[in-house]
């Protein structure tokens, strides 16, 4: 068990956490093709149905290699299956059952971090960060209902974006930042 539990080493602990999931987020963002990402090709094979690389591709306007290797991903996870064609760019993508049902989505790598935990290690982190949220919404002042909470963390983003100035390209990756809220 850990030894070290003053507020002071758990502060450290919470920001070396995020620090990691930034930098994860920050390699998926430079890899990412955003008109190839997993969930949009999941949802337009089920309005399309069967249709071949080529033409996802040019629809989507995907970059062809990006578009590959989100499909091998997603044919990997067993969300798609691909029919060899004459030609690699012309084989046939179509869902899987597992495609079909909406409910199913591909995890990210942040996520599969989180399934190393228990059931029961992951409800009594839920419920830590439940607890820290919390406190840390009231050391904030942000009100209670949802609606007006987010629209308070809209403004203290704005006005610390206005006082610190713009986010530096690449020192939170897109859309990381004082906008995410």
């Amino acid at each position: 068990m850990c030894e070290n539990t003053s507020s002071r080493a758990l502060t450290m602990k919470a920001m070396h956490l995020s620090r990691m999931m930034r930098i994860i987020r920050e390699e998926r963002m430079r890899e990412a093709d955003p008109s190839a990402s997993p969930g949009r090709v999941l949802a337009f094979l089920r309005l399309a149905g069967e249709v071949s690389v080529a033409d996802m591709a040019m629809i989507l306007g995907a970059r062809p290699w990006s578009l590959g290797k989100t499909l091998a991903k997603l044919e990997e996870e067993g969300f798609i299956t691909r029919e060899e064609g004459e030609r690699k760019h012309l084989c046939k993508v179509k869902l899987t059952e597992k495609g079909l049902d909406p409910a199913n989505r591909p995890q990210g790598r942040i996520s599969k971090v989180f399934d190393t935990l228990s059931e029961e290690d992951r409800a009594r982190l839920a419920a830590i960060f439940d607890k820290l949220n919390s406190e840390f919404e009231k050391e904030l002042g942000l009100p209670d209902d949802p609606a007006e909470r987010r629209k308070a963390l809209h403004q203290k983003a704005a006005v610390w974006h206005h006082a610190c100035g713009p986010v530096p390209p690449g020192r939170f990756g897109p859309g990381f930042g004082p906008g995410m809220f």
